[in-house]
């Protein structure tokens, strides 16, 4: 800008391999293992959980599967009106029937399901409940990777700060490897620059919530009980694949006024983001609205992500609960004095 300059490394913690090494399994496999993680989360009370927690999650997670029954059924309907063009014994008809009705659907599956994204959001699913009962090893080595690599990076990098950021699923497992980073180097948070957290869209109380989840809300419990490690949580209404207004430590509902605790917690809304126009075109794309946490911003907002990565105010400053808004100039110059005021102890919360 005209009167700043920064410098930022950004570098990707990478796992889309073992994502799309699931994605390649069959689709008897796939829908096996989908209805096994369906039974577990039902029956150990997870999906009940989750409609407390956030109503739009739950219908998140149940969609696939209410699409498989709706086409199972329409596969059943189809079936039917064809063989009563044929004339033959009940038992025929019958037999018949079943293997037309099995193919129409396995059909239809393996065409409508990676286009409408079931398959991966069945495959989310079969991630999460193998990740609970520690079936993901590749993952939890994966994990340790990016601990180590954390640990080092605070430790030898010359920087004014360190930030973590973790998006939807990814929120949980940043948390899970900088509770890693913290128990393998325990004076880690007291050395080096400072190191931030951002999750956003998150969906950390998706395994905290599981009778098995032990393990996640242990290490949020750790990241938000280390004071020198500044997390911020952002969460949106318009986002139906988070929880909004749910705290991941506490597990609780949270209240519209919920200052002072750790994580912070900012409510903000996605068409304060992007256009009138955009947000109209893509309010019930579901998907795109769910990565507008990491997209660039139509207009200035409380929440601006490339402004947090890139810009040149401190973490505490960018998410304050009116971000950068009203600190910039029109040809983007940064008001410093405006800066030195949202940085005095008595106008924080």
């Amino acid at each position: 800008g005209p009167n700043w300059k920064t410098h930022s490394t950004f570098e990707m913690l990478r796992w889309d391999d073992l994502i799309r090494c699931d994605a390649k399994v069959g689709f008897v496999s796939r829908l096996v293992q989908s209805l096994k993680a369906l039974f577990d989360f039902i029956v150990t009370g997870t999906i009940f959980r989750y409609a407390i927690a956030s109503w739009k999650y739950a219908l998140f997670f149940m969609f696939p599967y209410c699409c498989l029954l709706l086409i199972a059924f329409c596969s059943v309907g189809l079936s039917y009106l064809l063989i009563r063009l044929i004339h033959a014994t009940f038992w025929i008809e019958l037999l018949v029937g079943f293997f037309l009705s099995l193919a129409i659907f396995v059909g239809a599956m393996l065409w409508i399901g990676p286009r409408r994204r079931i398959n991966h959001i069945l495959d989310d699913a079969i991630f999460s409940h193998q990740f609970l009962y520690g079936r993901k090893s590749e993952l939890d080595k994966r994990l340790g990777a990016f601990a180590d690599l954390i640990a080092r990076t605070v430790r030898a990098a010359e920087v004014d700060e360190v930030l973590i950021i973790g998006h939807s699923l990814g929120a949980a497992l940043t948390i899970a490897a900088v509770a890693r980073a913290l128990k393998s180097d325990p004076p880690l948070e007291a050395c080096g620059p400072k190191l931030c957290i951002l999750t956003v869209g998150a969906t950390i109380p998706k395994f905290s919530l599981h009778p098995m989840g032990g393990q996640i809300r242990e290490a949020a419990q750790l990241v938000a009980g280390t004071p020198a490690i500044d997390w911020v949580e952002y969460q949106a209404r318009d986002d139906a694949i988070s929880f909004y207004r749910f705290d991941p430590v506490t597990l609780k509902r949270v209240s519209r006024d919920h200052p002072g605790c750790r994580p912070r917690i900012r409510r903000v809304q996605i068409h304060s983001m992007v256009s009138p126009m955009r947000f109209k075109r893509h309010r019930f794309n579901f998907m795109q609205i769910h990565y507008q946490f990491l997209m660039g911003n139509d207009q200035r907002s409380a929440y601006d992500y490339c402004m947090i990565t890139c810009g040149p105010l401190d973490f505490d400053v960018s998410t304050s609960p009116c971000g950068a808004v009203g600190l910039f100039e029109a040809d983007g110059s940064v008001m410093t004095t405006e800066v030195d005021d949202r940085l005095d102890p008595s106008c924080r919360e």
